[in-house]
């Protein structure tokens, strides 16, 4: 059960369940949205990431890797923080990349949390895997054609790269689900098609799962973090990234438009200006067969047919 935190004690608010990916299958959208539930707390914070910063090597590798380190909170102070003005009855925050390190993070969550309940949202293993590339191309932090960037991966890991550069194995979703299912009592796998395709169905399933009102409606015509090859790579920058430009016109802004409106400009903005590219037959064949697998047996584990992801 999820019981509000009692601000009169010197227990520290922290989450009572955790988003914890995977990468590119819609995490980033999905906290947006629950932060509209007026019994659900998201941090403010974008990918705290502390979980993970307890086990994951620094410093990471990779092209502008150093702007992701950045986002990382290493301290636990600073974690607790994030949750100081909790009132809601669910708390929680959401980390792409703690399904990813699941053997040595376990134990941490354990530690600082206890048993959170735990989301998982999983996607086509081939459409993410394509995307995190689309994702790192749209930042300029891959020069490589797509192939070729398949082929560094175990280079780059080896190396300590990003774990957003671990293209396939960061779409390898057995083991990490099985563990998680076996570690916690509370986990609740959600499918990112499903998450678009019938949203009031998944939200009042994540609803009763967190034990809020079922019945409060969730805006969901915004799409967040999308991916895409840049038409202006300027704009582009101006939207996604911290910038002087943005930091001075940000009150300015705020003070005009409400939040609502200006998440949907920017979203406007983003979808005009990114292009989608498609995986070409022959990469996307590669990795059906590398990915058929482990897609059969977390069919198996999920009891749930996942065909459609080999097709």
């Amino acid at each position: 059960m999820l019981e509000k935190n009692n601000k009169m004690t010197d227990t520290p608010v922290l989450p009572n369940f955790l988003i914890i990916g995977a990468t590119k299958c819609g995490t980033t959208s999905l906290s947006e949205y629950l932060k509209q539930h007026p019994d659900i707390f998201i941090s403010e914070a974008k990918e705290p990431r502390f979980l993970t910063s307890q086990v994951v090597k620094f410093p990471l590798r990779g092209i502008k890797s150093h702007e992701v380190e950045a986002w990382y909170i290493k301290n636990y102070d600073d974690y607790v923080d994030l949750f100081k003005n909790a009132t809601q009855k669910a708390i929680g925050e959401a980390s792409a990349d703690t399904i990813y390190y699941y053997n040595d993070v376990i134990p941490v969550i354990k530690k600082y949390l206890g048993s959170p309940k735990i989301v998982i949202v999983l996607r086509d293993p081939v459409k993410r895997t394509f995307s995190a590339y689309q994702h790192l191309v749209r930042d300029e932090r891959e020069p490589l054609p797509f192939e070729k960037a398949l082929n560094e991966e175990k280079n780059r890991i080896a190396d300590g790269w990003d774990p957003l550069y671990h293209y396939t194995e960061c779409s390898l979703f057995h083991d990490s689900v099985k563990a998680y299912l076996d570690n916690f009592d509370d986990v609740l796998v959600l499918l990112n098609e499903d998450l678009y395709k019938n949203p009031d169905k998944v939200f009042k399933q994540i609803f009763d799962f967190l034990e809020v009102d079922s019945t409060v409606q969730i805006d969901t015509e915004v799409q967040y973090n999308m991916s895409g090859v840049p038409k202006v790579k300027i704009l582009n920058r101006l939207l996604s990234r911290e910038n002087s430009l943005k930091t001075f016109f940000r009150p300015l802004i705020r003070a005009v438009l409400p939040e609502n409106a200006r998440r949907k400009i920017v979203y406007n903005l983003s979808k005009r200006n990114l292009q989608k590219q498609s995986i070409d037959d022959q990469s996307k064949q590669r990795l059906v067969q590398y990915f058929k697998e482990d897609v059969d047996k977390l069919s198996t584990l999920l009891n749930k047919d996942l065909s459609h992801w080999l097709k």
